[in-house]
């Protein structure tokens, strides 16, 4: 088999030993360079004209010996598919220490290894204030602009008289009978009197209006002036939508998982994350005429161990903070649309959100450097497993396990084991999980099992609390209620 030429190498193992083992093995000399020419792993010697058996004499002694074992042209596509599939899932289950490549919260974490790796040069080191500069703009930001969403609703919604929306209405082809029937005026629910919001208050303040100009036909302008009530349009395309605004969100926080996980699994040693590496099994001018190469081409940024210090740092300024912004989206983003009635605003508004989360990609892009931008796009991962196991094994040995993991009892098994969809799982929990809360800060269960919101309260205190805003926390309200839920 061609498997000791052609082998699949899943890249640097988590630990620096395999790596230099790997170098070595690959760093041999090639047949016919008296002068210890070498070649790197990172090139492609059979391009350069050397032949597979000039490069592998052993195959020349396996072909003598009778060691190659034919394949089956029937069996090629199993053995294809039992090399990929365990490869595959290795890189699925176990991943690699990766850094964001697109993001500020990336760049703050790589920049600083690089520069240390260098020596801390004043290029480098200049590059590092700038990408810390920016993500604490992005912080700023970020911050800003979940704040605001939480004055909106904390802030304005009871200065305009709005009540939490719940469940009003969401029964509505159960009424008048059913649960949720009850508008915030106390009167029944129909489809020609569900207004959202907006509409709702000013037909409210239009029949206060009459009876303040006409007092003495407030009973007839009761009777004749209908305001309606205030409800959701909709209450499976409001929870669709939150569901959707959970599917953008659970990408963000994948990130910042696989950051936590970086810091964790990457040694605890300062190890350089640049090299420079030359081919060694030609002339390195040869290499530049015949691939078209430059200089650039032949320095390598690599993911690598972090020092205790650094993961500290890392964990404080970087990780922790990241994941508190998207908890306050998250929490504002599901409290909003959740207080959405219209059916074509709340599909709007569930993307619209997200948009918080991509700031610190709009400031990394707009921002950051040529020369961060492309350290950040070079730089390379740091795998948590490796593929010595396939590798080392003949094609045949290959079939054998696949036939035994993939047909038979052990399909079954398989079958079993990926059936559930963890992802959606989790999206589906942090959902339930948010609108819970929601409920649970914001709307009261009758004895009907409708639910409706809390009494209502003005904020005594309109002094800016950045902090408490963006995690939807209301400060002190007066004790007197603007509304409460008729025949509570």
């Amino acid at each position: 088999s061609g498997n000791k030429l052609h082998g699949l190498h899943g890249g640097r193992a988590s630990d620096v030993t395999h790596r230099q083992s790997r170098q070595s093995q690959n760093d041999r000399v090639l047949p016919g360079h008296s002068d210890g020419k070498r070649r790197s792993g990172g090139e492609d010697p059979i391009a350069e004209g050397y032949s597979p058996l000039q490069l592998a004499p052993e195959l020349t002694d396996l072909q003598n010996t009778g060691g190659f074992s034919p394949m089956l042209e029937e069996d090629a596509p199993k053995v294809a598919a039992a090399k990929a599939i365990h490869i595959l899932l290795k890189m699925e289950k176990q991943g690699a220490c990766c850094i964001e490549a697109d993001s500020v919260y990336g760049a703050a974490v790589a920049m600083p290894q690089i520069a240390r790796s260098a020596g801390w040069p004043g290029t480098f080191t200049t590059l590092v204030v700038r990408i810390y500069f920016f993500t604490l703009l992005n912080f700023v930001l970020q911050a800003f602009l979940l704040s605001m969403i939480g004055e909106e609703q904390l802030v304005m919604y009871p200065f305009a008289g709005q009540m939490h929306l719940c469940d009003f209405a969401a029964s509505i082809t159960d009424c008048p009978s059913g649960p949720n029937c009850v508008g915030p005026l106390g009167t029944i629910f129909s489809a020609p009197r569900l207004y959202s919001y907006d509409i709702w208050s000013t037909r409210i303040f239009l029949r206060d209006s009459l009876k303040a100009l006409f007092p003495e036909h407030a009973d007839q302008i009761d009777q004749d002036v209908d305001p309606g009530e205030y409800g959701v349009e909709n209450s499976l395309c409001r929870m669709a939508c939150v569901f959707i605004f959970m599917l953008a969100v659970a990408e963000d926080l994948s990130g910042t998982y696989q950051l936590a996980r970086t810091l964790w699994n990457v040694p605890n040693q300062a190890q350089p994350w640049t090299a420079y590496e030359p081919p060694t099994w030609a002339e390195k001018k040869q290499v530049k005429v015949i691939k078209g190469f430059t200089e650039l081409e032949f320095v390598k940024f690599r993911v690598a161990g972090i020092s205790v210090n650094w993961k500290i740092i890392n964990l404080v300024f970087i990780l922790i903070p990241k994941g508190l912004m998207w908890l306050a989206l998250v929490k504002s983003g599901v409290h909003y649309l959740m207080e959405t009635a219209g059916i074509v605003d709340t599909v709007v508004n569930a993307m619209a959100l997200t948009f918080v989360l991509d700031v610190d990609e709009m400031v990394f892009h707009r921002f950051s450097s040529g020369v961060t931008k492309h350290i950040m796009e070079n730089i390379e991962d740091l795998p948590n497993f490796d593929t010595q196991d396939v590798d080392g094994e003949t094609d045949q040995q290959a079939l054998d396990r696949f036939m035994r993991s993939d047909f038979g009892r052990g399909k079954l098994e398989r079958l079993w084991s990926m059936m559930l969809p963890t992802r959606l799982v989790m999206v589906i929990c942090l959902q339930a999980l948010f609108t819970w809360d929601y409920y649970r800060e914001n709307c009261i269960t009758l004895e009907d099992g409708s639910t409706v919101s809390k009494a209502m309260s003005l904020p005594k205190d309109l002094t800016y609390q950045p902090l408490l805003l963006m995690f939807g926390i209301e400060s002190n309200v007066l004790d007197t209620s603007f509304w409460s839920m008729p025949g509570t």
